[in-house]
């Protein structure tokens, strides 16, 4: 399950929120350290992903979604976690990404609760990243209310 890069996108921000919550509100330097960090690892991440894309596509491959998978998540309702991306939801990965590291540096001097800023922020990109990702309708609208 976690050798396909896409649930990465998931994951990450997720470890983030984890972080966050063990620093505190008063820990402004291990908040802004893991925030950087975490959008650090997720725009390298988008970035890999738009070239490796890119390649791929130029090399020939001409499948409708790439970096597929589907892992079982309640087999009596037959819901499956799918994931893929297409042309537009790798540059919605890659745009996303930039506006998580963007939006972590705007919002340096959040002065009211930080920690707990930072982690809806780590919430929303997780339910964006995942509507990004997403390949069925459950998983999406899953996804789109977080």
């Amino acid at each position: 399950m976690f050798g396909n890069i896409l649930i990465w996108f998931v994951i990450v921000p997720v470890i983030m929120m984890a972080g966050l919550a063990c620093c505190g509100n008063s820990n402004m330097k291990a908040i802004r350290t893991v925030m950087v960090a975490g959008s650090t690892v997720l725009l390298a991440m988008a970035i890999w992903l738009v070239v490796d894309f890119l390649a791929l596509r130029a090399g020939g491959d001409t499948s409708e979604m790439l970096y597929t998978g589907s892992w079982m998540w309640y087999a009596p309702l037959n819901i499956h976690l799918a994931v893929g991306v297409d042309g537009i939801s790798v540059l919605m990965l890659l745009l996303s990404a930039i506006i998580v590291f963007a939006g972590t540096f705007a919002s340096w001097k959040i002065d009211p609760l930080p920690m707990n800023f930072f982690l809806w922020f780590c919430l929303l990109s997780t339910g964006v990243f995942g509507f990004f990702i997403s390949i069925d309708m459950f998983t999406m609208f899953m996804f789109y209310e977080v």
